[in-house]
């Protein structure tokens, strides 16, 4: 009985967070935006050492499974937010508010997040999903305009609640037709039949559609724009960072662990998703204003980049999908951070114009985004080129010369994004003043410059080290 206390550490304390937080709010008189971020950061780092440490023990094996894989997933998610939740810390310190209801419902998103990764049975999912979509939804409008957020999250809610349904009925026809919910159970029965008939199919589309809503796939990706257009920093930040993990876990574990005798059908309409997105979020990009519209249509765009290579789901398209993600991870958190590091009279900057001029203001703000958004583009020899020379391998490897001719085009539409805003900040005079930088940020910005310095002199380590852990999953 302690043993199985023991291994459900990480979620307990996760959990534990929640009423911890409630306590110091109500009670303690003296509390700051840091003493929040203080508290996430012990609970959340003590539950990233419990992870670890327990990675490969279960309570309930055909519920939930703590593997190699959910874990490299895990770490991955709880490292990515360790960093942000101190980034987010400094915009509600510079703003003088309350991050109470900020930490307490990203430590909720991670606590699903976290079950979400380890789910081996369907009913996880049923019931996680509108749980994730409730605390999106209280996410969205902290801090903002209460008009616009209510017309955003209403929209919101309406969408997410008609994916719910696709989900539960989805999930709903797995079960009238293999008399199971597990997955190891439902692949070995689709497996067995050989052939599966359209209705279990159609069962297989309805959830891997919620799974893409979740994703922010085109065209199911207009909530997040307008999300990211509308939200605080540290709102926008951890949903760009940290969803796009978890969603990729979960799309691989049903591709290769459920639906691996579908894959030949859902792979069509994934190509579908992953074309849609890839051209939907460059065009877009190019008609935005303000900034932070531009990345979510370039998540949008990494998406479809990522889909597009991850197709077949054998071990080096699922290893180069996870790579491209972390490169991804690693420059929008510079990005991020830059962004928190550009006031003018107190305010962020958010549209295209405010970044007029910036190298002539700072400098050294400036030569930090240029690498970031060079590393975007995919430019040699910075992560980002090696995360798409990943996935263009991929598809070489493959024959699918259709494919890379559409992620070039894509691609050279996406750079010409990028390439406005590097036009702006060195070569349109200078428009606004700003404000003072604290030297936390050109910290953190060195820090991750060093890390891609170091992931550039030896790119393989990456690769490598995550290929040991993923190859397994998809044999």
């Amino acid at each position: 009985m302690l043993q199985n206390w023991l291994i459900l550490l990480p979620e307990l304390t996760l959990l534990s967070f929640l009423p911890v937080a409630w306590l110091v709010n109500l009670y303690r008189e003296s509390k700051t935006a840091k003493t929040f971020f203080t508290l996430s950061k012990y609970f959340l780092g003590a539950a990233l050492i419990f992870t670890i440490v327990f990675y490969n023990k279960s309570v309930w094996s055909a519920w939930w499974l703590n593997s190699r894989y959910s874990t490299l997933f895990k770490v991955a998610v709880y490292t990515v937010a360790l960093v942000w939740f101190y980034f987010a810390s400094k915009w509600f310190l510079s703003k003088n508010r309350s991050s109470a209801k900020f930490y307490c419902i990203c430590m909720g998103m991670l606590l699903s997040f976290g079950i979400l990764l380890s789910a081996q049975n369907f009913l996880v999912p049923a019931l996680l999903v509108p749980v994730l979509c409730l605390l999106t939804r209280g996410l969205i409008p902290l801090h903002c305009d209460e008009e616009k957020a209510e017309a955003i999250t209403s929209v919101y809610i309406r969408e997410s609640f008609i994916f719910w349904l696709l989900l539960w009925g989805g999930i709903s026809i797995l079960w009238w037709q293999t008399g199971s919910l597990e997955y190891a159970d439902i692949r070995y029965i689709f497996a067995l039949e050989g052939e599966v008939n359209w209705i279990a199919y159609s069962g297989a589309v309805m959830i891997v559609s919620s799974l893409l809503f979740m994703m922010a796939a085109a065209p199911f990706h207009l909530w997040f724009v307008n999300a990211l257009s509308l939200a605080i920093l540290p709102v926008c930040g951890f949903l760009t960072l940290i969803p796009p993990f978890v969603y990729l876990s979960c799309l691989i574990t049903l591709m290769t662990g459920v639906f691996a005798p579908l894959s030949q059908s859902l792979q069509t309409l994934l190509f579908c998703f992953a074309v849609f997105s890839l051209f939907v979020g460059a065009v877009s990009a190019n008609r935005q204003n303000n900034i932070r519209r531009l990345f979510g249509f370039s998540t949008t765009y990494n998406l479809g980049f990522m889909l597009l290579g991850i197709l077949a789901f054998h071990s080096h398209s699922v290893v180069s999908a996870f790579v491209y993600t972390i490169i991804y991870v690693l420059a929008m958190i510079g990005i991020y951070a830059v962004f928190l590091g550009l006031k003018s009279k107190g305010d962020y900057v958010s549209e295209l114009e405010d970044l007029s001029g910036l190298s002539e203001a700072k400098p050294y703000l400036s030569a930090a985004f240029l690498v970031f958004m060079i590393s975007l583009i995919g430019i040699p020899p910075l992560l980002g080129f090696w995360g798409r020379l990943s996935l263009i391998n991929t598809l070489v490897s493959e024959e699918r010369w259709s494919d890379v001719l559409m992620l070039m085009i894509a691609l050279i539409l996406m750079a010409n994004a990028y390439l406005q805003i590097i036009r702006k900040i060195y070569f349109e005079p200078l428009q606004h003043s700003f404000d003072r930088t604290d030297k936390p940020i050109y910290v953190c910005l060195f820090i991750n410059l060093v890390l891609i310095l170091i992931s550039i002199l030896n790119p393989s380590y990456l690769l490598h080290d995550a290929e040991i852990v993923l190859r397994g999953l998809t044999q």
